[in-house]
């Protein structure tokens, strides 16, 4: 069997559930391919879904260094600065996600992990910003669409000025 299929096969228990069983698969393989960017990938994906961000962290930062490109890098920037910020390391969390939004402009999915990275820095005013913008950019609700406008103007004047009212 090659590489590949055993991936595969490790990421259809990981997504069954058998979390266990996928990870002992991923890690043998780690033994005879310790440089495949996709393995780290999948291992960090493995340990993420057991809630082992410590874990996860160092085979992100592996299958980045080695090199991912589309989907699997997207998903790699975006795990990588979620288990950063589930580690308490907030300023690598919220450099590693803005390295995504650079990365990816077209993923909105980085906004939200950036604003609870930056509401655990104290930046609340640029947390409510951005998830303000994501709520006005992309909510299905047509409840909250109507407003759409309305939440880009006080997402960027989130303190209101009476006395010019």
């Amino acid at each position: 069997m090659s590489i590949h299929n055993e991936i595969s096969r490790a990421v259809l228990l990981r997504t069954d559930g058998q979390h266990t069983e996928a990870l002992a698969i991923l890690l043998d393989l780690l033994k005879m391919a310790p440089g495949d960017a996709g393995l780290h990938f999948e291992i960090a994906c493995t340990y993420d879904a057991q809630g082992l961000p410590a874990d996860a962290i160092p085979h992100y930062e592996q299958a980045l260094a080695v090199g991912l490109d589309g989907q699997h890098r997207r998903d790699a920037l975006l795990g990588l600065g979620s288990s950063y910020r589930s580690m308490e390391q907030y300023a690598d969390a919220v450099r590693t996600l803005e390295r995504g939004i650079a990365e990816f402009p077209q993923a909105h999915e980085y906004a939200v992990f950036l604003a609870m990275a930056l509401h655990n820095l104290g930046d609340h005013r640029r947390a409510l910003q951005l998830l303000l913008k994501h709520v006005a950019e992309h909510s299905a609700d047509p409840q909250t669409a109507k407003y759409r406008r309305a939440l880009f103007h006080y997402a960027e004047n989130l303190d209101p000025h009476y006395d010019e009212m």
